[in-house]
């Protein structure tokens, strides 16, 4: 999802952006939810494994966004939200309160994955923006990113295998800048 947003022209946030360790966790979640008006939740990674209780981070993170849509300031009013689930009614189970909610179903398949993503950025772009890539590109564009990645990182003499939140979306940049001079020459 990171590489689609980048490709969009959008900066996605997410906590590991910042890893203070002073700093509470929820605090910076909450504080980044307050800060932009757009967010994306995929509830598909609550599960639960054998004799384990799930993880609830994202539907909480989810609640933190609606309740600051619902009872935030004006400006907060306005904001959007992506609501992502393996399955269209898998979350009825455990969340029925966001009955009613517009979500969209990527059946575990990243390519489905991008494709939600980018028809959803896509779908609040400004009127006179134009299109973004289809989601087709954008797939072939993140394989072709990855097959690249290393030759990319070479000169930082950053392992691919081993990149921070913060060094991976700054390789998706680079690319984004090295693809576009590529083109520019050639």
């Amino acid at each position: 999802m990171v590489f689609t947003i980048v490709l969009s022209g959008y900066y996605p946030r997410c906590a590991l952006d910042s890893t203070d360790g002073a700093e509470v966790r929820i605090d910076k979640i909450a504080r980044m939810i307050g800060e932009c008006d757009w967010g994306i939740h995929d509830l598909s990674r609550v599960e639960v494994e054998r004799g384990a209780l799930p993880r609830f981070n994202m539907p909480m993170e989810l609640g933190l966004h609606l309740g600051a849509r619902l009872l935030g300031e004006p400006r907060h009013r306005r904001k959007r939200a992506l609501i992502l689930d393996a399955d269209r009614h898998r979350y009825d189970a455990a969340l029925s309160d966001i009955s009613g909610q517009d979500i969209e179903s990527h059946g575990n398949d990243p390519d489905e994955a991008i494709r939600c993503v980018r028809d959803w950025l896509s779908d609040h772009r400004a009127r006179d923006a134009p299109p973004l890539p289809g989601a087709g590109a954008m797939r072939e564009d993140y394989r072709l990113f990855n097959a690249e990645l290393a030759t990319l990182l070479s000169p930082r003499r950053l392992d691919p295998g081993t990149l921070t939140h913060s060094d991976f979306v700054y390789a998706i940049h680079a690319w984004v800048q090295f693809r576009a001079d590529r083109e520019l020459i050639g």
